[in-house]
């Protein structure tokens, strides 16, 4: 499979994210805590966001999807990351890691080793934090990589994916990158199949990306307008936009 989804399939994957309202348990950064909810709710999943270590696995483990993303990680944040993935690993639970400036801290590259032990799990990140993971994501050939950008690609042990929907905006909003490893999860908490998944969340992200900047003058405005977008996004509007 080399392609973009078709938006049936598309449809169908964020049919099942609104019908089952999955929670995606959030170890994320502290800039995008605000964005990753409000996406999250937006796209029809609920948002927990527990980090404290002593509770971190109790929360996580009735959660349809984990999140761990690296990008403000402090002693709490690694001390809650082994348990997040013991809950994933034990229980057979989708987990999206976010390596957040992997490149630029050992700390983040020793998360991202032990986090890429896990079978199955679901790395998204740009093209420098995807190549500073390659060594890594070479030693893991179950692992399914979202390497965002202009075009987002996708590459599965089943197959890849190119995603060509999107923004210019995106990138000039604190956070966006970030949720939009929060709504992956979610789409693998109802599909079992991480590429479809992957690709059902950023072809539905991209879209509501593009609606959004014909609606705003700016970056603030964009941003409101991006959770209407998502919140609004039908299977016509998948339609219209796939083709």
């Amino acid at each position: 499979m080399n392609d973009q989804l078709d938006a049936a399939m598309v449809a169908s994957i964020l049919a099942r994210v609104a019908e089952r309202r999955p929670r995606i348990h959030c170890l994320t950064n502290t800039v995008a805590q605000n964005v990753t909810a409000n996406m999250l709710l937006a796209f029809g999943a609920v948002p927990s966001m527990a980090s404290h270590p002593d509770e971190v696995a109790a929360v996580a483990a009735g959660a349809g999807a984990i999140l761990i993303n690296l990008g403000t990680i402090n002693l709490e944040g690694e001390r809650a990351v082994p348990k997040l993935l013991e809950v994933a690993r034990a229980q057979a639970k989708p987990l999206v890691l976010d390596p957040v400036f992997v490149e630029l801290s050992p700390l983040r590259l020793r998360l991202a080793e032990e986090a890429l032990r896990l079978p199955g799990i679901v790395v998204r990140g740009n093209i420098t934090e995807m190549q500073a993971l390659a060594p890594l994501l070479a030693a893991a050939p179950g692992a399914t990589r979202v390497t965002t950008g202009a075009i987002d690609r996708i590459e599965a042990p089943g197959g890849s994916l190119e995603i060509g929907h999107g923004h210019a905006l995106m990138a000039k909003v604190t956070g966006l990158g970030c949720a939009s490893s929060a709504l992956v999860a979610a789409c693998c908490a109802v599909e079992d199949n991480p590429l479809l998944a992957a690709g059902a969340a950023l072809t539905a992200y991209g879209i509501a990306g593009e609606i959004a900047a014909e609606r705003s003058n700016g970056p603030g405005s964009f941003a409101m307008h991006l959770v209407d977008a998502l919140a609004n996004l039908d299977a016509a509007t998948l339609q219209a936009r796939i083709g």
